[in-house]
């Protein structure tokens, strides 16, 4: 490409030395060279069809959050080993041995300032009381070493690639993740958003010389800070109170009085009868009640303070919610409904699935603020439609909990041994003892085919318990004719043995000497 002017922005103000407008050309892309106003001489210069160019668009904050399975997702990370022999096929093991694919692996001699730290960080450890020998010798790092780069076809959200980093962190120094992406160049979240706003501010322009990207719209998400007001503080009311409190000013209103709970967390309570002063500048309302207290709660607000807010539910079904909240609320209230598939008991996000459904949003970027707090707490964010998603879950959540009230706690007792699947069990149990009888029931009765499943559920516990009788008679009988079988043949030996002896008596008196 040959500049028409080539002084200005594209060489900062200045030629470099030698060059000028008529003796210089550059390769570039066809983007750069109307950004920079480049006259093109000629196109396709490259000699190999199959040499593509990786560019990489770096950020402070990741695109993972955006990424769910249905994206092909790429992940890069680093890492390096001892110098051992099979390290690294040991390493990549970690990998093959969870169906995880790997795209690329290179090596490059590692920077003077890793080896450092390295260095320093084995130094630490040994002087913390490490003496052993073996310590001693793998805090003598070489002068020279490898690191290793390589590329998965997975996100670092995947189940199966955090036990794969999990074991690659236990055999390498050092590991870390450079981050996940779509692969074929796949545009996601802000970056998609910012791209469509620039492909629209330029439509039916020919060519612009402010084509490039200056911001982002997630540059200005983290200065916006919602008002957000929880309708019912109970126990999940106040969990999701916690994740958002960080970025947003919150407020809380219940029929009990939770003005303890709410100054725990930082949020501002006010009792049912000052409703009027609770909805008063509220940029989103969370109605977090129980499903069957959803209708009779709305019905309790006064709807016209709802107009141009966001309500957003976090029922653990979304279909019933969603009629409700469309019929009964005003058509210029934003709706949003969610499930975020987790509870108090949960430690962290990283990877906890977050369905949602912008059932009626005019206001996107209030919404996308919202959602926000839980894409950077690594959620796994999946936007659903109401019917596929009860479709999914419908049955799984209710034959869950159902299964978690059956094993009441008295029959899982602590044990300092136990199974995965015993661990598991006390798990769910746990779970539905946190959660309410009233959200056990919405999930009953907004459920067609609940009395089906509970009804299946009484069968097949009649069943084992028939089999478990039967095999239990079986057994018994079984063991009962062993016994009359052994009391016939003691009989019948004890007969032989009579018979032989009084044939023995007989003989010794026939053959007596006179």
């Amino acid at each position: 490409m040959i500049c028409k002017s080539i002084l200005g922005e594209a060489f900062g103000n200045q030629m470099p030395e030698g060059c000028t407008p008529e003796n210089t050309a550059a390769i570039a892309s066809n983007l750069a060279g109307q950004t920079f106003e480049l006259e093109c001489k000629e196109e396709g210069i490259e000699d190999d069809d199959s040499n593509f160019t990786r560019f990489l668009l770096l950020g402070r904050r990741g695109v993972v959050q955006h990424l769910n399975k249905k994206i092909p997702s790429k992940t890069s990370l680093v890492f390096t080993l001892p110098n051992s022999a099979g390290a690294l096929y040991k390493a990549l093991a970690c990998f093959s041995l969870r169906d995880v694919d790997m795209s690329k692996i290179e090596s490059r001699p590692m920077s003077a300032a890793l080896l450092n730290y390295l260095r320093f960080r084995n130094t630490v450890t040994q002087m913390g009381g490490s003496s052993s020998s073996s310590s001693n010798n793998r805090g003598k790092l070489p002068r020279f070493r490898y690191c290793f780069y390589l590329d998965i076809l997975s996100s670092e959200l995947d189940e199966g690639v955090q036990n794969a980093l999990h074991h690659l962190r236990e055999q390498s120094d050092y590991c870390r993740i450079l981050g996940s992406y779509p692969a074929n160049s796949r545009l996601v979240g802000p970056v998609a958003d910012a791209v469509e706003a620039l492909n629209a501010a330029n439509a039916g322009k020919k060519h612009t010389t402010d084509l490039r990207l200056k911001s982002l719209p997630s540059d200005d998400e983290e200065v916006r800070q919602l008002k957000i007001g929880f309708v019912g503080y109970g126990a999940f009311g106040q969990f999701l109170s916690k994740k958002l409190s960080e970025q947003h000013n919150l407020r809380c209103i219940d029929k009990l009085d939770k003005s303890k709970e709410a100054e725990e967390n930082n949020v501002e309570y006010f009792p049912t009868f000052d409703m009027s002063s609770f909805l008063q500048g509220l940029d989103v309302v969370v109605i977090s009640v129980p499903m069957i207290e959803l209708e009779e709660t709305l019905e309790s607000l006064p709807l016209d303070k709802l107009r141009n807010k966001l309500v957003v539910e976090v029922c653990p079904l979304n279909a019933y919610p969603r009629t409700i909240l469309t019929r009964m609320l005003p058509a210029d209230t934003d709706i949003l409904c969610t499930n975020p598939m987790f509870g108090p008991e949960v430690q962290g996000l990283d990877g906890v699935p977050f369905v949602y459904e912008k059932a009626r949003i005019r206001d996107t970027s209030r919404a996308s603020c919202f959602l926000s707090a839980f894409e950077q707490a690594r959620c796994q964010m999946v936007e659903m439609a109401s019917e596929d998603h009860d479709s999914y879950v419908a049955d799984a959540e209710f034959v869950t909990h159902l299964t978690g009230r059956l094993l009441d706690r008295n029959l899982l007792p602590a044990s300092p041994v136990s199974s995965r699947e015993y661990a598991a069990l006390c798990d769910v149990a746990d779970m539905t003892t946190n959660d309410t009888f009233d959200m056990f029931f919405g999930l009953f009765k907004y459920n067609d085919r609940a009395k089906e499943l509970l009804n299946t559920m009484r069968d097949n516990l009649a069943s084992v318990e028939r089999k478990l009788a039967a095999k239990e008679a079986y057994l018994a009988a079984s063991a009962e004719m062993k016994n009359t079988d052994r009391q016939k043949l003691l009989a019948e030996c004890r007969l032989l043995l009579r018979e032989m002896s009084q044939s023995s008596t007989v003989s010794k008196s026939q053959y007596r000497p006179q």
